[in-house]
């Protein structure tokens, strides 16, 4: 099943009434940023604002894959942080922000553009699959038109449900039941309804986090919602350290757990951090961390998700047993099964 312009889920208008933007900093090349190959897929979906955000000090020196760069003030940056700032203290002027206030800023161009949601991206996604990263989920993320394919089922969702703030599941995070969406926490890649009712953001770490729980503990029974059969990867803990990872340490999770004891649990693990040769605090959230449930408003709509999902499992299913039986017969040939798997995930 491949997508094309007469079976996505949303109307055109729907689709059109979305900016996606990519919230960047620090990384000028583009093979730094590998979330620009899934871009012009997006325009197949009749999605065409779609922009990098960055600071004044980065835009100078960012190569450009032919979007739009969408530049705020650092100024106006260090000004915001001051005001939703989660660490003890204040921010130093001329010190590292986090991804804040580039995420607020994406929601205020949405607003200023007439949008009624902003498909937020994390610069460095370097896969998606469907429903698990495994060869054969690449193959199902290409036929369902990759970032294409997400946004019309994570909009869909969005529209027929309660959720304020709606994403894929990061690969790392496994899931046990199979389901097509439920209250849930979603990083990287998300859609957020703007306008009447927005959370602003905070940080400057775990900023995502926070955010959800604002969006998950609401009175009016707004919520976070993930998609766990959509799946993306990031790139390489291994690689030089940029963006973000660069200021990772210990207190991103420590703070998280004094801000949300009941919740976020802590432990330490024999691992380092970006090699600076410090202890690795880890945080792990609970079950029910997200306190408002999801809630189905537009059972028709929600319903052809399901059945979506549904018709992908099929036929990640076929796949699947398709590929693995070439890579039997490749062994019983004496052929190396690695190489086979690696030209079926790249070619």
């Amino acid at each position: 099943m491949s997508v094309t312009r007469n079976n996505w889920l949303t109307s055109d208008t729907a689709r059109a009434g979305i900016l996606v933007a990519v919230i960047s900093g620090g990384r000028p090349e583009l093979k730094q940023r590998p979330t620009h190959k899934f871009l012009p897929r997006l325009h197949d979906a009749g999605v065409n604002d779609i922009v990098w955000v960055v600071s004044d000090q980065d835009a100078p020196n960012y190569e450009s894959d032919g979007h739009e760069l969408v530049v705020y003030r650092r100024e106006w940056a260090e000004e915001y942080a001051a005001g939703h700032w989660l660490l003890p203290g204040s921010p130093e002027p001329g010190s590292f922000l986090g991804a804040f206030p580039g995420r607020e800023y994406a929601c205020l161009e949405a607003e200023r553009r007439g949008c009624w949601s902003v498909l937020q991206l994390d610069d460095n996604l370097a896969r998606l699959a469907f429903p698990r990263g495994a060869a054969a989920s690449f193959e199902i993320g290409r036929r369902m038109g990759q970032l294409a394919g997400f946004l019309d089922l994570i909009a869909a969702v969005t529209l027929s449900t309660n959720g304020r703030m709606v994403g894929a599941n990061l690969d790392a995070i496994p899931y046990v039941k199979l389901r097509v969406a439920r209250a849930g926490f979603t990083y990287s890649l998300f859609l957020e309804r703007v306008g009447a009712g927005r959370e602003e953001w905070f940080g400057p770490f775990e900023d995502d986090i926070h955010h959800q729980f604002s969006y998950g503990t609401r009175a009016d029974g707004a919520t976070s919602i993930v998609l766990p059969l959509l799946r993306y990867m990031k790139t390489g803990v291994r690689e030089k350290a940029t963006g973000m990872r660069a200021h990772y340490d210990h207190t991103r999770s420590v703070q998280l757990q004094r801000m949300f004891p009941e919740s976020a649990k802590i432990n330490i693990r024999a691992k380092h951090s970006n090699g600076k040769g410090e202890a690795r605090v880890f945080h792990t959230m609970l079950p029910g961390a997200i306190r408002n449930p999801m809630v189905v408003t537009d059972p028709e709509l929600f319903g052809s998700v399901k059945s979506r999902i549904e018709d992908l499992l099929i036929e990640w299913r076929a796949e699947s047993e398709v590929m693995t039986r070439a890579k039997i017969q490749a062994r019983a040939e004496g052929k190396g099964h690695q190489r086979f798997a690696k030209s079926q995930i790249t070619g």
